[in-house]
C-alpha cells in the first residue's frame, strides 16, 4: 500500500501452514472473523479496482464539533452529538480507497495475535495457572485475600482481552485497573520479601524442617506475586497499544531488573538458610530428614543462581516484543488465518 504499513499478496504457490514449519492459526471471535470475512469477499474488487466506492471517509461542517451517533449493535451513524449530548448537525460522506477494509481485517488480525502471545506467556505462568484451592494452600495472612482478589481480575482481563479491547470506555477502565493491580503485586512482594528476611533470621528455632517449610511457603507466594505483577504489567501494554520505543523500551527494562532484584534477594535469603541448615544437629529436624531439606535448597539456589535469564524475564521480554514485530499473516479460502512466528 501507499502508506507502506500493510500490504495484501496473493500466495502463487502452495503454503503448509503446520505448526511443524513455523505456523499458528488464530482463534478468531466471530466480529473478528466477520471483518476477514469481509475481506475475502472483496479481495477480487480490491485488486481490480482503484477506489471502491462503498467505504467512505467522514467530514464534519465547519464549526461543528461533537461525535457521531453510535448504535447499540456497533457502528455509527452521520447525524453528529454535540457536547449537551443534543443533536448538533449531520456530517458527510466521502468516497475512501480499499485501505479501510485491509486496515479493518488487520487490526482485528493483530488483537487475535496479541490473544495468542498473552496466551503463551500464561500457559508459562504455572501458579497464575493454579486453581483457588491450590493457590489457598500456600497464600497466609493479610495478603491472601488481597492476592487473590488481584489474581482474578488479571485472569479476567486476560481471558477477554478480545472482547473488551473492541469496547473503549472497558478498554480505559481495564488499563487504569491493571496498573493499579501492578502496585499491589508490588506491594505484596516486599511483604513476603521482608516476611522471607525475617524467618530465615530465627536462629534460635527448634524444629529447622519446620523453618525451612514456612520458608518455601513463603517462596511460593512470592512467586505468585511476582508472576501477577509480570501479567498485570503486559496487559496494561497490550490493553494501553501503546507501540512507543521508548516507552517499551523503559517497560522493559524496568520488569527486567525488578523480577532480578527479587531473584537476587531470594538467592540471598536461601544462601542464609543452606548455612543455617549445614550447622544444625539432627535433633533439630523433625518433620523430614536433614540430606532432604539440603536438596531442596540446594535445587531451588541452582535455579536461582545459574547465571542466565530466567524462563518468566525471558517470556514476559518476548511477549512485550512480539508487539513491535513485523507480522505475517496467512489467510486462506475459507477464512482461517494463520500467523507466521518462526
Amino acid at each position: 500500500m501507499d502508506e507502506n504499513t500493510f500490504g495484501v499478496v496473493p500466495c502463487n504457490a502452495p503454503v503448509d501452514v503446520s505448526e511443524a514449519n513455523g505456523f499458528r492459526k488464530l482463534e478468531l471471535a466471530p466480529d473478528q472473523q466477520m471483518q476477514v470475512g469481509a475481506l475475502l469477499q472483496h479481495l477480487p474488487s480490491v485488486a481490480a479496482a482503484d477506489v471502491m466506492t462503498q467505504f467512505y471517509t467522514i467530514s464534519f461542517p465547519k464549526g461543528i464539533s461533537g461525535k457521531l451517533m453510535e448504535l447499540k449493535r456497533g457502528g455509527f451513524t452521520t447525524t453528529i452529538i454535540g457536547e449537551n449530548s443534543q443533536i448538533a448537525g449531520t456530517a458527510s460522506l466521502q468516497s475512501l480507497a480499499p485501505q479501510a477494509m485491509v486496515l479493518g481485517c488487520f487490526t482485528a488480525m493483530s488483537i487475535a495475535s496479541s490473544q495468542y502471545f498473552l496466551k503463551q506467556l500464561h500457559d508459562e505462568m504455572k501458579m497464575m495457572r493454579m486453581g483457588i484451592d491450590k493457590i489457598l494452600e500456600f497464600l497466609y495472612g493479610d495478603k491472601k485475600a488481597e492476592l487473590m482478589a488481584e489474581a482474578n481480575f488479571v485472569k479476567y482481563a486476560y481471558r477477554n482481552f478480545s472482547s473488551i479491547m473492541t469496547h473503549e470506555h472497558q478498554r480505559a477502565a481495564m488499563i487504569g485497573s491493571l496498573h493499579n493491580s501492578k502496585k499491589i503485586a508490588m506491594k505484596d512482594i516486599e511483604f513476603y520479601m521482608r516476611d522471607l528476611d525475617s524467618t530465615i533470621g530465627i536462629k534460635d528455632g527448634k524444629d529447622i524442617s519446620g523453618l525451612v517449610e514456612k520458608a518455601f511457603q513463603i517462596r511460593e507466594s512470592l512467586e505468585f506475586s511476582i508472576q501477577l505483577y509480570g501479567m498485570s504489567s503486559l496487559l496494561e501494554v497490550y490493553y494501553a497499544q501503546n507501540h512507543d520505543d521508548e516507552y517499551l523500551k523503559y517497560v522493559e527494562n524496568d520488569i527486567s531488573i525488578y523480577i532480578d532484584k527479587c531473584e537476587k534477594r531470594m538467592l540471598s535469603s536461601f544462601s542464609a538458610l543452606k548455612v543455617l541448615v549445614d550447622s544444625a544437629k539432627g535433633p533439630l529436624f523433625k518433620k523430614l530428614d536433614k540430606t532432604v531439606i539440603e536438596k531442596q535448597i540446594n535445587d531451588l539456589m541452582e535455579l536461582l543462581n545459574r547465571g542466565e535469564e530466567s524462563e518468566l524475564r525471558r517470556s514476559l521480554r518476548t511477549a512485550l516484543n512480539a508487539s513491535i514485530q513485523k507480522a505475517e499473516y496467512y489467510m486462506t479460502a475459507d477464512g482461517a488465518i494463520y500467523l507466521k512466528i518462526a
